[in-house]
């Protein structure tokens, strides 16, 4: 599990030095992906509004804490794998304050990864060096 977040971690820093998508792999062969970029498909959320999205010349956030989300019980006859996207949004102090499901292979994984992402913490995104607020596109895939 240390392994893991430290291979995310490297993942994540380097991913934001170029403001691309990041990408972890977990060893079980769950994976989650985070994009600062926020995706066409998003809903008008006017809670997001105070969440600014990244631009060039902002410094991202830097996730510091990003556990694994477990895989859930689904019933034996259920399909093993699925997939939630959802838009976070990471406040000035780096904690994770809203999470809006923007899509949900399944109930289950949609439960797991909701409350995992919510325990994520991240180094403060920073514009002209002060903490911002941010919206980032979380996409995290189950397989057993």
């Amino acid at each position: 599990m240390r392994t893991l977040t430290l291979i995310a971690l490297a993942i994540l820093i380097l991913a934001f030095a170029s403001t691309a998508t990041a990408q972890s792999t977990a060893a079980a062969g769950d994976t989650s992906s985070m994009s600062t970029t926020t995706p066409a498909n998003t809903v008008d959320d006017e809670t997001f509004a105070a969440y600014q999205r990244v631009t060039p010349g902002m410094k991202p956030p830097k996730a510091t804490r990003s556990p694994d989300p477990d895989f859930p019980v689904i019933p034996v006859d259920a399909e093993p794998r699925g997939i939630v996207v959802m838009l976070i949004g990471i406040n000035a102090k780096g904690h994770v304050e809203l999470v809006h499901v923007l899509r949900a292979s399944n109930d289950a994984f949609q439960q797991s990864a909701v409350s995992t992402v919510k325990k994520w913490k991240f180094s403060p995104a920073k514009k002209d060096g002060k903490p911002v607020p941010v919206q980032a596109t979380v996409e995290m895939k189950f397989q057993k």
